[in-house]
């Protein structure tokens, strides 16, 4: 199954990467192991992920990839989603998150980082739950900046 990416906005190397993903996952779910082959080594700066860790009703981020860090300031690699800088919207996040391990289809956003009384900065995503060893327990992120 191939989705298609709504008109909210348009950003090329969202649809870049969301044309690589349905290039190799028939399911429009990638394995964490095809992410490590060429096409994808440039969207590596740009992706967030997400475990699942249901003993403790959370998120742990896994990888907090350069972009994001250096867009957020801060590296939230490790640590759990209620515990990061996302505390404000930690239900909203948990709960679109475990919709897509769930078999939700993907989900696209875009906002600012104006609540980190930063400069402003506007961020793109789209999200897609990730295969691992043939289980689906992650969240990817593909998040680009303006």
């Amino acid at each position: 199954m191939k989705w298609v990416i709504p008109n909210v906005f348009t950003h090329p190397l969202i649809g870049e990467f969301v044309r690589e993903v349905d290039a190799i996952s028939a399911d429009g779910v990638p394995e964490f192991s095809d992410l490590l082959l060429e096409p994808f080594i440039k969207f590596w700066k740009n992706l967030i992920i997400y475990r699942h860790e249901p003993e403790v009703a959370d998120f742990r981020v896994i990888l907090f990839s350069t972009e994001i860090v250096d867009s957020y300031g801060e590296d939230w690699t490790g640590q759990l989603l209620s515990e990061s800088g996302f505390t404000k919207g930690f239900e909203a996040i948990y709960q679109v998150n475990l919709k897509l391990l769930n078999g939700g289809e993907r989900v696209t956003d875009s906002g600012s980082l104006d609540w980190q009384e930063r400069n402003y900065v506007r961020w793109h995503e789209i999200k897609m739950p990730l295969r691992r060893d043939g289980k689906i327990n992650e969240v990817l992120v593909f998040m680009c900046f303006d």
